[in-house]
Formats: structure tokens, sequence, C-alpha cells
């Protein structure tokens, strides 16, 4: 019976560290789609406003187009972060489970520590929400500062 034990106790560990390397994929994964996506936009947007702020016409018409594309990319990459870190969350689920059945501690102080309020993780996703909010509403109010008074 110890053996048996002893095979279950290996394939659990084997396990925990297959999901602790999924959790980094994903993590690694989604920052740099989001660096990627955003560098992206940031550099779309000073081109667009550099070439289009040529011609007072066609910038009035063509920027609500870059606007548009801004809040389609933040949207995108928002649905990104939120796919990737409810994966995260399933894979750091089963790893508290084989936690608790090694009788491991890791990722389980972590995790009591947030239901406790030691650690806050709503302000992170508070930040990422902003942030994908902020960028199309400050180029929305930099285009009607233009419109009207530039």
């Amino acid at each position: 019976m110890a053996s048996s034990e002893q095979k279950k106790e290996k394939f659990l560990i084997k396990e925990y560290q297959a999901t602790q390397e999924m959790i980094r994929h994903y993590d690694d994964l989604t920052m740099r789609f989001g660096t990627m996506t955003q560098t992206g936009v940031l550099i779309f947007i000073g081109l667009a406003f550099g070439l289009l702020s040529r011609d007072r016409r066609i910038f009035l018409y063509l920027f609500p187009f870059v606007i548009l594309f801004v809040i389609m990319c933040s949207i995108l990459v928002h649905m990104w972060f939120k796919r990737h870190r409810s994966i995260s969350q399933t894979k750091l689920h089963r790893i508290l489970e084989i936690e608790k059945e090694l009788g491991w501690k890791q990722f389980s102080m972590v995790d009591d520590a947030i239901k406790s309020g030691k650690i806050e993780s709503k302000p992170v996703r508070t930040m990422l929400l902003i942030y994908h909010i902020s960028l199309p509403a400050i180029l929305l109010i930099a285009y009607f500062i233009i419109i009207f008074y530039g």
C-alpha cells in the first residue's frame, strides 16, 4: 500500500509542476500579447495623429476611425486577459487541490491571504479595466477638443 501512495504522490508532484508551468505559460503569453498589442496601438495612434493632423478636414473625418480601431483593440486585449485569467484561475484551483492532498501550503497561503483581505487582487483587475477604457476615452476627449478649439 505504501508503494501505491508513493506512486500517487509522485504523480501529484509531477502534475503540480506541470500545472505551475502552464500558469507561467499563460501569464507570459498574456503579458506578451498585451504588451505587443498596446505598443502597436500607441505607435498607430502617433502615426495616425501625425499624418492626419496635416489637414484639418481629413483629420476630422478619419480620426474617428482611429478611435474606433483603438476601442476594438482595447476590447480584444481585455477579452484576451479575461480568458487567460480564467484559465490561470482553473489551473490555480487544481494546484490548491493538489496542495491539500500533499499537505503543502505554497499557493494556499496566498489564497488564504487574499480571502482574508491581507492581499488585494481587485485593484489589479480594476486598473486593467480603467486602462482599457481610458485610452479610447482620452482619444475621444482630445478629438473633441481639437474639433472645437483646434
